[in-house]
């Protein structure tokens, strides 16, 4: 019996545990209607209408379309559904690679079917990309570190191995399930398991717990999703003169209280049964409240760091970003990694010179020899190579990342060419057909 009392706790906890990373990973409108579905299935949770913006009005942006995050000429509409690829290539950002390990991580990411599984392999990447399988490999180990974890697996089973050790790397008995019996379980044969490996049915049955508790479907089927929606940032900088504060913004977020009239009940003559039932939704409501007290908390610690290490940021806006890391956000806030990229996904901050994604303050730059180079400094070197070329050879995507490289930045001819595209700049070929067009015109 209480083995059973152990492993429901285990279990009860672990499952705790997963609703507060996924409510860190929560934008405000996505909380709202979480908490909101929560009070209507738990009768102890009360909701009220929640404090505004402290002496500060918020501003929402409607949007219809796609739209890059790190528009340095700021934000004012933002993409409310976004490719998944695309948090994909700004975690790849933190990583210094060589330039051929780049880009083969590059394809393999754009080579994820729906679930996130690489399936193509890796001699046959090797063979289109013209790589040896070493660099391939290489690549695709990098691609496994990504966030959500089980991405650039091959098939169910590597994905879900991928999670465990992440997330869970002491459950031996999950993995052993995973790596030997995963047929048997997924068809619920729990006796045949505990008789193979030797285990108690309550043993197994905790581990199977665990490993229900792990994403199949790491990108979870989804391609690029545009929906109209009203989206609000989650913070406010404030500037006050050479000072700032950085605000929650509450408004669209219902407050989370007990209802006192049935938790008086745990003292009165009702049933056991009654006292029960109202025990455990009493949990699940304080569980719930302090669940989100800790994501504020979490996005009030993440924003300071950002804006104690964005000083120049504060003075003249996106010019002055430096480049800032997940793990220098982590190491400094005692915080895993994933834990800081949960935070920041999805989230967005409003300041004087636009609405931003945190993520914008993350990545998104290339590391040099002298130090970091933000994405906004990396695009104006190449508006001003572009506006000295010689118009008859203007410089191919090509030429621009031979001269980036001489400058200490590697940047890929893909990403050139995205950021020539944000610039809008069209290709070397189309620039030239203009000048020759202009020049043939006015001779």
């Amino acid at each position: 019996m209480e083995l059973k009392a152990q492993v429901k706790q285990k279990m009860t906890l672990s499952a705790n545990m997963q609703q507060c990373l996924e409510i860190l990973a929560m934008d405000n409108t996505e909380l709202g209607e979480f908490i909101t579905e929560q009070s209507m299935e738990n009768p102890i949770i009360e909701l009220t209408d929640t404090a505004m913006w402290t002496e500060y009005t918020p501003v929402m942006v409607h949007v219809e379309r796609e739209q890059p995050e790190d528009e340095e000429e700021g934000v004012r509409e933002i993409a409310a559904s976004e490719r998944v690829n695309s948090d994909l290539y700004f975690q790849l950002s933190e990583y210094h690679l060589a330039s051929d390990v780049r880009q083969a991580a590059e394809y393999i990411i754009e080579s994820l079917d729906g679930r996130g599984y690489f399936t193509d392999g890796i001699a046959e990447s090797a063979g289109v990309l013209k790589m040896d399988t070493g660099t391939v490999a290489k690549a695709l180990e990098v691609v496994k570190q990504l966030e959500p974890k089980g991405v650039g697996a091959a098939d169910l089973r590597e994905c879900l191995l991928l999670q465990l050790a992440a997330e869970y790397p002491q459950e031996k008995m999950a993995k052993e399930i995973l790596e030997r019996h995963l047929d048997d379980f997924s068809k619920g044969r729990y006796e045949k398991i505990c008789r193979k490996m030797g285990k108690s049915q309550a043993q197994v049955l905790e581990a199977g717990e665990v490993i229900r508790s792990l994403n199949p479907k790491p990108l979870g089927g989804g391609k690029l999703s545009v929906r109209t929606r009203y989206l609000s940032a989650d913070l406010a900088l404030v500037m006050y003169g050479d000072s700032y504060d950085i605000v929650l913004n509450q408004t669209y977020l219902p407050e989370i209280q007990i209802s006192r009239p049935y938790v008086d009940m745990l003292d009165s003559d009702v049933d056991e049964q009654t006292k029960q039932y109202i025990r455990e939704r009493y949990e699940k409501a304080r569980w719930l409240q302090d669940c989100v007290r800790k994501r504020q908390r979490t996005l009030l610690k993440i924003a300071e760091f950002i804006f104690k290490n964005e000083t120049d940021f504060l003075v003249v806006g996106p010019p002055g970003i430096r480049p800032l890391t997940l793990k220098e956000a982590a190491d400094e806030l005692k915080l895993s990694s994933s834990t800081v990229s949960r935070a920041v996904r999805g989230k967005y901050i409003q300041t004087r010179w636009g609405i931003y994604p945190l993520r914008y303050f993350f990545g998104g730059g290339i590391r040099t020899e002298e130090g970091a180079v933000s994405a906004a400094q990396i695009r104006a070197v190449i508006g001003r190579m572009i506006e000295k070329e010689d118009k008859r050879h203007p410089l191919s995507d090509s030429k621009l990342e031979m001269l980036l490289k001489d400058r200490g930045m590697s940047v890929s001819r893909r990403t050139i060419a995205a950021y020539r595209e944000r610039l809008g700049i069209p290709s070397s070929a189309v620039r030239k057909a203009e000048y020759l067009y202009r020049v043939n015109e006015f001779s």
